[in-house]
This record gives C-alpha cells, structure tokens and sequence, in this order.
C-alpha cells in the first residue's frame, strides 16, 4: 500500500465522521440491499463474481465532477488573487488526469425493499435484490483493500479537507503528507468517488471499488452486453477464502421483485442445484405493492 493510499484510508473515514448529521444513510445500518436482474444473481451466486462497472457508464452524468467542480469554486474564492492562476492550472491538471483514469465500483442502497430502487435498477420490478449482511460484506471487501464506503449528498466543500490540501498546495507548495502531486489527485478521486449531487439521496448508496488499479490490471475484462462495456471482475471465492467467511453468510435473503413471474419452488431448486442449499430459507417475495 503507497503511502498516498493509507492517507487517504484514515482521512476518508475523519471526513466522514465529521459530516454524519448530514448524511441519510444509517451507520448502524445491517443489511445493504443490490438490486439487479436474475442473470446478475446468477453470475454473483452461481460463478462467484461481482463485476464493478465504470463509472464512465452511470446514471449520473456529473459522475465524480459534482464534488469536484463544488470544490474548484471554494477554493477559488478563498485564494490568494495572484495565486488565482495557478488555481486554475491546478485544477485543468486534475481533470485531465482524473479524466484519463477509469474508476470502478460496486453498487448498494440502504433502502430496503424500495419501490424505485425496484423500478430503476431491477428491470421495473421484475427482477430481484440480493440482501447482503454489512457486516459480512464490510470485512470481506476492506480486508481485501477494496472501499466500501456511503454516499455524501449534503456537503458543504468549503468544510472538505481537500479544500485546505489544496489550497495549501496551491499557496504554498506545501502536499502535507502527501507524497506527491499525483498522491494528493488520487485521494481527491476516492474522495469525489463518494460524494454525489443530492438529488440522487433516496438511492441511500453504498458503495464498494477497489482500490489501486490500472488499465492494465488482470480483473478487468470487456463484456458484451446490450453495449461493450468495461467491467473490474473481483472473484468473490477468493476473497472470502483470504478472510475466512462463508460465502452463504454475505448473504442475508433473497427477494424477489414484486412484478416478477419468478416461481419461488424454481428458485429454490436453483439454489440446491448449483450447491447452496442454504440459502434456500433466505428467499422471499417482496412486499413493495409497485404495480
């Protein structure tokens, strides 16, 4: 782990404690809701894969540059007026770089059984959610050196810690414990990575990415879908494996959809066919009445 990565895991977490009256998503929340369509159950539970899409490819066409245009603004206004220019090469600087690196991740919600998260991220009620344990899930991913973190939907960026990183770089040429230029924009991508435009809050967002990778790294791989997409592979047999979890304890139930067709026996079958008999108990119909 680079030294700008183990800055950014202890910041993160000072930043976010500090800005927990504002956040909707529970802390003490137990389960995390994913909520996908059948050939994604299939993939996650049968081959024991979670792809991570790219972030190229979201619903939110402000994707990581919300955070950080909020951010260009407060530091603008703050610095020094002949270090104004400099502000702007700065930030011409981080866009072309975080512009050029793809990042991945994992998607969640703390909203249970939540009649638009059905209608939006599980073919309009038809598919199913795979209910995670937190816990379980939490221990997996972090031990692995992956993020699992909420979203941030009400935030100030005048009270960011990135605004003081930078300004003091800016100003000073000062990178505090930064090691390097590049070190301080790769902990402002993790930062920006987590904090979106508050009209998306009702998704109530978790999310999970690995941390450090490259265009280059053996886990991503190209899908054929209705689209070529990119996709970051993360084998989850593995990574219980290096952890010591059951995969059968990440998860905690299986609902399905309230406008699906799908026979619950036929499911069940599924599940001891593909050898997870215990996860049999776990599965439910949902109770959201969408129609």
């Amino acid at each position: 782990m680079t030294k700008s990565t183990g800055i950014f895991i202890k910041r993160i977490y000072e930043v976010r404690y500090k800005m927990e009256k504002n956040n909707l998503i529970i802390e003490n929340e137990k389960e995390l809701w994913h909520y996908t369509n059948f050939s994604t159950l299939d993939g996650i539970i049968r081959k024991r894969e979670i792809w991570f899409g790219s972030t190229d490819n979201v619903n939110d066409k402000k994707e990581l540059s919300d955070f950080i245009d909020k951010l260009k603004d407060a530091v603008l206004s703050e610095v020094k007026t002949e270090k104004k220019e400099k502000a702007e090469d700065v930030f011409k600087e981080i866009e072309e770089k975080i512009k050029g690196k793809c990042s991945y991740i994992f998607c969640l919600s703390c909203a249970c059984d939540d009649a638009a998260q059905w209608e939006r991220y599980a073919s309009g009620g038809q598919g199913v959610a795979i209910v995670f344990n937190k816990k379980a899930l939490e221990k997996v991913f972090t031990d692995n050196e992956y993020i699992v973190d909420k979203e941030f939907y009400n935030y100030d960026a005048k009270e960011h810690e990135m605004k003081k990183y930078l300004l003091d770089y800016i100003e000073d040429n000062n990178l505090n414990e930064f090691s390097s230029f590049d070190g301080l924009i790769e902990n402002l991508r993790l930062c920006a990575l987590i904090h979106k435009h508050p009209s998306f809050s009702a998704e109530q967002e978790v999310r999970i990415s690995p941390l450090l990778i490259n265009e280059e790294d053996e886990h991503i791989e190209y899908k054929v879908l209705n689209i070529i997409k990119r996709v970051y592979i993360a084998k989850i047999d593995e990574l219980c494996q290096s952890t010591k979890v059951e995969f059968s304890d990440l998860i905690e139930k299986l609902v399905v959809g309230p406008k699906s067709v799908q026979n619950l026996k036929d499911l069940k079958w599924y599940l001891k066919k593909i050898g997870l008999p215990e996860l049999k108990d776990k599965v439910e119909k949902s109770e959201c009445p969408l129609r």
